[in-house]
């Protein structure tokens, strides 16, 4: 399936992005209908991210 070296760049990637939606929900705190839609990405991207992990432990 993947290498470790591609799931750990793979991780790499969901950090910089969470680092993203992290920035996104500071700049749309006063608007609650994208701070609502950025959280319920950043959800998404954390699921993700908990797979992610249980896939690189099984590939070590």
């Amino acid at each position: 399936m993947f290498t470790h070296e591609e799931l750990m760049v793979i991780k790499e990637a969901v950090k910089i992005a969470d680092a993203e939606y992290i920035r996104l929900i500071e700049l749309n705190k006063k608007d609650k209908n994208r701070l609502v839609a950025t959280n319920r990405k950043q959800k998404k991207l954390w699921l993700l991210e908990n797979k992610l992990n249980k896939l690189i432990e099984e590939t070590k």
